[in-house]
């Protein structure tokens, strides 16, 4: 189990270094445009999202699930940083039928 640890320890820490990498990217390319620096944020993390979900085979209620217990985990660590998220969004994974998707590859049943 120590192994585990430690490769998680690894993988938040590229994960983060990676994400400060790119702020600092993004923010000498579009400066105090927030809404293009925004925008640029969301695009490349969905792209990375998408293509680490195509080259693993995970479905992406997988992935939505885990999202919801970091997010939480990080929640209890410090919930002042969540404040205004909460106020602005009104999207929560309780809403979220997971039945359906499918369990194979996580896009939306017909």
């Amino acid at each position: 189990m120590p192994n585990s640890f430690a490769k998680l320890d690894e993988a938040l820490s590229d994960l983060i270094e990676a994400f400060s990498d790119l702020e600092v990217e993004l923010d000498e390319k579009f400066g105090d445009d927030e809404d293009a620096y925004s925008g640029a944020l969301i695009e490349t993390l969905e792209t990375s999202i998408e293509n680490a979900l195509d080259e693993q085979d995970t479905s992406t209620t997988t992935v939505a699930t885990l999202l919801s217990v970091l997010t939480e985990a990080l929640e209890e660590l410090d919930p002042s940083a969540f404040d205004e998220i909460e106020q602005e969004s009104d999207y929560n994974l309780d809403d979220v039928d997971m039945e359906d998707y499918d369990d194979d590859d996580g896009e939306l049943d017909d």
